[in-house]
Order: C-alpha cells, then sequence, then structure tokens
C-alpha cells in the first residue's frame, strides 16, 4: 500500500502541470475571453451578495479592468498549488532516506528543490507561452508565479515549524 501511495503522490502535481500547461496553450483571444467571463462572474456575484445595485450596463467597464488583477491572481493561484503538489512526492520520496550529513534541514532537503522545480516550470511555461498565437511569455509572469512559489514555500515551512514544535511536546510529555 505504501509503494502504491508513494506513486500516487506524483499526480497532484502532474495535474497542476497538465492545468496550467493547458491555460497557457490557449491563444490570446481565448484566454482574454476566459479572464473577462470570470471576472463578469466575480462582479455579478459580489453584486448579489452584498447588495451593492451595481448597474449591469457597467459590468462590461469594471470586467476589463479587473481583468490584469484576475489574471495575476490565477498565477499566483496556479503556483501556490502547483507547489504544494510537488513538495508532496518530494516529501513521500526523500522521507526517510539516509541522510549523508545530520545537518541536511527540512528546507535543503524539500523547500529548496520545490522551490527550484517550481521556478522552473514557471519559466518553462513563460517559454512555452512565446509559440502560442496572441501571447507573450515576459519574465514579469515568473515573478508574479513566484508570489505563490514564495507563499507556498513559506506555509510548508511554518506548517513544518509547528507539527515539529508539537511533536517535541509529545516527546517530552
Amino acid at each position: 500500500m505504501k509503494k502504491l501511495f508513494r506513486y500516487l503522490s506524483i499526480f497532484p502535481a502532474l495535474f497542476m502541470l497538465f492545468i496550467i500547461f493547458g491555460f497557457s496553450a490557449q491563444d490570446g483571444a481565448a484566454s482574454g475571453s476566459l479572464s473577462y467571463r470570470v471576472c463578469l462572474s466575480l462582479l455579478s456575484f459580489f453584486d448579489r451578495i452584498f447588495s451593492l445595485n451595481v448597474p449591469a450596463s457597467t459590468f462590461p467597464a469594471c470586467a476589463e479592468a479587473m481583468q490584469l488583477w484576475v489574471r495575476k491572481a490565477a498565477h499566483v493561484t496556479e503556483y501556490f498549488l502547483l507547489t504544494l503538489s510537488i513538495f508532496l512526492p518530494l516529501r513521500v520520496w526523500i522521507h526517510g532516506k539516509s541522510v549523508k550529513s545530520p545537518r541536511t534541514c527540512f528546507l535543503s532537503r524539500y523547500i529548496i528543490p520545490t522551490f527550484l522545480l517550481s521556478v522552473l516550470f514557471a519559466s518553462l511555461d513563460e517559454f512555452h507561452q512565446t509559440f502560442v498565437p496572441g501571447r507573450c511569455g515576459t519574465p514579469v509572469d515568473v515573478l508574479v508565479d513566484s508570489i505563490g512559489i514564495i507563499t507556498g514555500c513559506i506555509l510548508l515551512t511554518l506548517c513544518h515549524r509547528h507539527t515539529g514544535k508539537k511533536q517535541d511536546r509529545l516527546n517530552h510529555s
């Protein structure tokens, strides 16, 4: 059963990569249309939830204004989730392996490789977009992706520290 879990641990990362590269493969018009529809849906949702009573005639202009922020938020979210899903197989496959140096720590064993792989995929994704009609890959988007990557790495580190302290308390009781 452990062996099956080890192999299945790779699938969340593969799933996220397929999602990300699938969105990147959309041409400029399809990508813009999707983000525009998402913005309209968000506006409609918030208008209903908060009873803002915004005239529907202003939605298209507001959606246009929101598009950039929604697209960047999507970048951050995608790469946050990718970072978490890359960490999982690293943790499963490396956990329990003998370590040459006792100084090898959580950061060097898991977080740094997770960060580097995530940034590598972000760079490859932007490179991929240079071949898609109506799209362009930019280093700025790799930096935006890195916000999600860094956030994921920080969350993983904080969770590790929290569970480590909890484990220490249990061991000393």
